[in-house]
């Protein structure tokens, strides 16, 4: 980024990082974006990983197992 331009990405990990938190995508909601981890970037036969540390790719059924175990769930954007 530019010396005067916010780095939200770093920012974000900073703060998972900072509270021990799980950093979680939704994997269909990545892959419709073409955000790949190493695992998917193999399976799709892609030549680049462009999710990074720590962020997981995890499904629905991470997603119903925090919420139930949760006393609050955040949600951001949505499509």
């Amino acid at each position: 980024t530019q010396q005067d331009e916010l780095d939200v990405a770093a920012q974000w990990r900073s703060f998972i990082s900072e509270h021990s938190l799980d950093a979680v995508v939704c994997i269909a909601a990545a892959l419709r974006r073409g955000v790949l981890n190493a695992e998917e970037a193999q399976r799709y036969q892609r030549p680049a990983v462009n999710l990074p540390a720590p962020w997981e790719l995890s499904g629905l059924g991470q997603l119903h197992e925090g919420a139930q175990s949760a006393d609050r769930l955040l949600c951001f954007g949505g499509d």
